[in-house]
């Protein structure tokens, strides 16, 4: 069970909790078919795991009519909720595990475009359509450019234009990239221009391109400044991602070692962060790679060390703070009680919020659900019961319910599994989402059949 970033954007109007768009009950397998016979693109909504807010902005965005045409018309679309078959496959494709929002992706499983906020304005949806269909042209464009490259010119104007057309698809960049710097005439290294453009390709660590690119420090670090800091952010976020997709698809532990140090020592300013980064990156590799007892060893030090020591009404009070000085006393936005899961808002007003009640929920409960499925022994299990205890103190989910209802099922409490299960179901329902699979697990529960596979 994933659990996503809650950096919402936040364009409230009067909120409702219900979507008017009729998403398509088909898998992914099954869009990929539909798209190659229609030549549509697929529209996939990802829903948050932990944020009920985010997934009721999308959904009151996508009660416009005009909008609901749009997507009928161009798109084939389907929405990816937490308990959805598939999301764990879509989540490793397109690397949105810890996120959530709207993914274009054409019938190669290529990702066109992505829009990874959510919003209540049907006009950002519809500018997002448009771009997704302006960057399916281009990608007529890049298999011109690729030709061209193919039959020869190798020229670094061309070789500059694909790069930045494969970038914008998302495609793969690395090999094209190395053969690049190898290309550059020697005096194009002291250029801060073609060094700014190298590391905007966001080369993995490593690779030809990163050992060029940082050959001398201080003229790179001189580069490296004429970048906006929220792009550096950017580019380091993707260097980091890219190369640990490598390491764990090589199973190259040292090799994760060095992008986890990597990721650390962009936190020169906030050496805990960086620790603790360090050790999430870590913790995904082992996980990725199935290295069970390596996993099972750095997430009960992770998870321990960093969620269950914090106090829960420390964590609320801040969340209060945080949220009264960002949306200051006089502001009209009003919130309900966290438990309600609903926002309202009379006046159109743009904000951004970050709830770490529901951060540290979905952290927690991420950890619990991989312990449910990863192991059956009553150490693991009860330790995996405390977190999914701690979750729900933090802020209830209905996800977050359904993982405790699980555990005290597994550890004997069958009765208390059921009131929890129950809980989860209402919660779920009051929110506007299916219940289907929820009610399975009551069903399983009550008769005694619940397993880690249903």
């Amino acid at each position: 069970m994933k659990t996503g970033p809650l950096i919402i954007l936040l364009l409230l109007s009067s909120l409702c909790l219900f979507s008017q768009t009729t998403f398509r009950q088909i898998s992914f397998e099954e869009a990929l078919k539909l798209s190659a016979e229609t030549g549509k693109m697929i529209f996939v909504q990802f829903e948050s795991a932990t944020c009920t807010h985010c997934n009721e902005v999308a959904n009151k965005g996508f009660e416009d009519k005009e909008l609901l045409s749009k997507l009928e018309q161009t798109l084939i679309c389907i929405k990816i909720g937490p308990l959805h078959a598939d999301r764990e496959v879509i989540g490793k494709l397109y690397n949105v595990n810890e996120g959530f929002g709207s993914f274009f992706i054409d019938q190669n499983k290529t990702l066109i475009h992505s829009f990874r906020k959510t919003t209540t304005r049907a006009a950002d949806y519809k500018e997002q359509i448009d771009l997704a269909l302006y960057k399916s042209g281009e990608e007529i464009r890049v298999n011109e450019l690729e030709k061209e490259y193919k039959n020869g010119n190798k020229s670094i104007e061309l070789i500059e234009s694909l790069l930045l057309k494969r970038k914008g698809l998302n495609l793969e960049t690395d090999s094209l990239l190395d053969e690049y710097v190898q290309l550059l005439p020697a005096d194009s290294l002291k250029s801060l221009y073609k060094l700014a453009f190298i590391a905007k390709m966001a080369p993995v660590i490593g690779s030809t391109a990163d050992a060029r690119l940082r050959s001398n420090y201080p003229l790179f670090d001189k580069a490296w400044q004429t970048i906006s800091f929220p792009d550096r952010v950017g580019i380091n976020n993707r260097i980091s991602g890219k190369s640990m997709l490598k390491a764990i698809k090589e199973k190259n532990e040292s090799y994760a070692y060095r992008v986890a140090a990597f990721v650390q020592a962009t936190y020169t300013n906030d050496p805990s962060s960086g620790k603790k980064y360090f050790d999430h990156n870590m913790l995904r590799f082992y996980k990725e790679t199935n290295d069970s007892n390596n996993y099972r060893l750095r997430a009960i030090d992770y998870y321990d060390n960093y969620y269950m020591t914090m106090s829960v009404d420390s964590v609320k009070n801040a969340d209060v703070v945080k949220r009264d000085f960002q949306f200051g006393k006089e502001t009209p936005l009003s919130f309900t009680h966290a438990d309600s899961g609903n926002l309202r808002k009379r006046q159109v007003k743009q904000l951004t919020y970050i709830s770490m009640t529901q951060y540290f929920t979905g952290e927690l409960n991420n950890a619990a659900f991989s312990f449910y499925k990863m192991f059956n022994d009553p150490v693991n299990t009860n330790k995996a019961l405390q977190w999914s205890k701690r979750a729900n103190e933090f802020y209830e989910t209905p996800e977050a319910m359904d993982t405790y209802a699980r555990l005290l099922y597994k550890t004997g409490n069958k009765t208390e599994a059921v009131s929890w299960e129950e809980k989860a179901i209402a919660l779920q329902k009051k929110n506007g989402f299916p219940v289907t699979e929820l009610e399975t697990v009551m069903k399983n529960i009550k008769q005694g059949k619940l397993s880690i596979d249903n």
